[in-house]
């Protein structure tokens, strides 16, 4: 880490890479002409990583999102210094929006503020390496294309024995020895009415207050787990737009069954987007859009979860195995990054006239695991 930290200060690119791809990153407000156009020579699409936060505060998110989490926009002058000095300017919130032009070729990307810890992925390994070494979180990055014009994995990085080079794995291992997120704050016994007795066991973290429902016979060997999303409408009102509800009762009453946990993560609500703009999601909807156009209408990118605080939570409740419920890829993605073993169990609900819709959204859009029939 230490070379790592002095390359980036020294104005030089490093290597970041995953199971997938290996990129070339600095940080944006340290990036020059020369870093650019070895980037546009040698890479596959420029990304600038930065917290939602930011984005907001900058404005950017009157551009619409595409393919995800991505805003693309460019310089009007696409010069390499051009887009050098456009970086530079968004990075020192000096932006002015009659030199950006939409859509580009420079693809502004939503990253967690909290890094690898918060979600295992090449944009926030980017934040943390760039932060590490003092500058401000926002960083450039762009995939290493080979001499044979595929995108570059960990097995292709000597090809560029001139980078220095860190893993988003090595980044986990190397955060979690020096920090830890979550903090158990109290442990009590909650008699439910259905679910039998649990220990409801509440954590401090940097997105907010979090609960473990923890059964009596729990078995940290091999666990079985739900990391619930927090929805109001669907948990507490029984609303029919989603699965939600159906899905935290189903999960309760297997896990009072046969042993586990279920975190519920409170501030996901409508994948991130907060109760009022969940509530302006569906007026979009009554109007035709689906679930995921309505977040892009609203100016946010389809999905703004993360699982890492729960990966954190489950670290500390010393589970081993995971037996995840969910249709969600992305939450076994993410676990597995951090050093789980995870087998899924499905956790699907009947749909109806209400949910069709929004489930088809999910499984077409968001590439959940659920089963439609004609």
């Amino acid at each position: 880490m230490e070379k790592i930290i002095e390359k980036l200060r020294s104005g030089s690119p490093i290597i970041v890479f995953d199971s997938s791809k290996a990129v070339v990153c600095t940080a944006a407000e340290n990036v020059t002409s020369d870093i650019i156009k070895f980037m546009m020579k040698n890479c596959d699409e420029i990304r600038v990583a930065m917290p939602w936060k930011k984005i907001l505060s900058l404005g950017l998110n009157r551009y619409r999102f595409y393919n995800g989490n991505l805003i693309p926009l460019d310089s009007k002058d696409v010069s390499a210094e051009k887009r050098a000095e456009l970086i530079r300017k968004i990075a020192a919130e000096k932006i002015d929006f009659s030199q950006i032009k939409y859509p580009g070729r420079i693809f502004i990307e939503e990253a967690k503020e909290m890094g690898v810890l918060e979600r295992p992925r090449i944009a926030e390994a980017c934040i943390d390496v760039v932060k590490m070494s003092g500058f401000s979180p926002v960083a450039v990055y762009a995939p290493l294309i080979t001499s044979k014009g595929n995108i570059a994995t960990k097995d292709d990085i000597g090809e560029f024995l001139s980078f220095e080079s860190v893993s988003v794995q090595e980044l986990i291992e190397y955060r979690l020895k020096k920090e830890k997120l979550v903090e158990k704050v109290v442990e009590a016994t909650l008699p439910t009415k259905f679910y039998g007795t649990l220990r409801a066991i509440g954590y401090r973290t940097p997105i907010g207050e979090i609960i473990a429902l923890v059964s009596e016979n729990f078995n940290r060997n091999e666990t079985l787990v739900r990391i619930h999303s927090e929805c109001l409408t669907g948990d507490v009102f029984h609303s029919l737009r989603c699965d939600c509800g159906e899905q935290l009762e189903s999960s309760l009453k297997r896990i009072s069954k046969y042993g586990g946990v279920l975190i519920y993560m409170r501030g996901h609500e409508g994948r991130g987007i907060g109760l009022i703009n969940k509530l302006m999601a569906y007026k979009l909807q009554e109007e035709g859009a689906d679930t995921v156009e309505a977040n892009i209408e609203l100016g946010f990118p389809p999905d703004l979860r993360s699982y890492g605080i729960a990966a954190q939570i489950l670290m500390d409740l010393g589970v081993k195995r995971v037996k995840l419920l969910t249709n969600n890829p992305l939450k076994i993605e993410e676990l597995k990054k951090y050093g789980f073993e995870v087998e899924r169990e499905a956790i699907e609900v009947e749909p109806s006239a209400e949910n069709l819709q929004y489930l088809k959204a999910k499984k077409e859009k968001m590439g959940h695991m659920i089963c439609l029939n004609d």
